[in-house]
C-alpha cells in the first residue's frame, strides 16, 4: 500500500472540520419584480430620459419593472400599453455599476415573454448608439424617424456618449415570433 493509501484509509486519522463561522457569499439570483412605487425611481429613470417633464407623461400609465439583485433594483424599464396588441418600451437603464453585464437584456428578455401572451409587438424609440443593443435583442423592423425629436422636445442638448441626439428611431419586436 502506497504512503497516499495509507493516509486515505487509516481510520485513526481526523478529519477534516469546517469551520462552523464560516461564511460563503452566495451571489442571489437576479429577480424580475414589478414595482408599485414608480415616482420612488425616477432619478434612476432620469440617467435614460433626462426629462422629468417627460418621464411623468407616461409614468402613471405603464407598467414598470426591476431586475432585483442582492436587494437592490440594478435595472429598471418602463412599458407603455399602446393598444390591445401594441407595447412601447419608454424607459430602460442599468446602474452604471452593473452596465454592460448583461441585466438590462435580461430584464426585457423576461417582459418579452411575459408579455407575448397577450401581445403582439413591442416598439422602442431609441438613439442611433442605442439601436445595435435593440436589433441584437429581436427590434429587428425599422418603424419611423421621428426628425428633431430631441431638438424638439427637451429644453437642452441631449447626448448619448459623444453622439448630440436629433432624431428618435423607432424599432418593433414581433413578440409571437420564435
Amino acid at each position: 500500500m502506497s504512503s497516499e493509501e495509507i493516509r486515505y484509509y487509516n481510520p485513526n486519522k481526523e478529519k477534516p472540520v469546517i469551520p462552523t463561522d464560516l461564511k460563503i457569499d452566495k451571489e442571489e439570483k437576479p429577480q424580475v419584480k414589478r414595482i408599485e412605487n414608480k415616482e420612488d425611481y425616477i432619478d434612476m429613470l432620469l440617467e435614460a430620459d433626462p426629462s422629468k417633464t417627460s418621464i411623468m407623461k407616461y409614468l402613471n400609465d405603464s407598467d414598470v419593472y426591476g431586475l432585483k439583485l442582492n436587494d437592490e433594483i440594478i435595472s429598471l424599464t418602463v412599458i407603455l400599453h399602446i393598444d390591445n396588441k401594441t407595447l412601447e418600451l419608454k424607459n430602460l437603464v442599468t446602474k452604471k455599476e452593473y452596465r454592460n453585464k448583461g441585466y438590462a437584456k435580461r430584464l426585457l428578455k423576461h417582459l418579452c415573454g411575459n408579455y407575448k401572451q397577450k401581445y403582439d409587438k413591442m416598439i422602442v424609440g431609441t438613439t442611433e448608439n442605442n439601436i445595435p443593443f435593440y436589433v441584437k435583442q429581436g427590434f429587428d423592423k425599422y418603424e419611423k424617424t421621428i426628425k428633431n425629436y430631441f431638438i424638439d422636445n427637451y429644453d437642452e442638448e441631449i447626448k448619448d456618449g459623444e453622439l448630440i441626439c436629433t432624431d428618435m428611431i423607432y424599432y418593433s419586436k414581433d413578440l409571437k415570433k420564435k
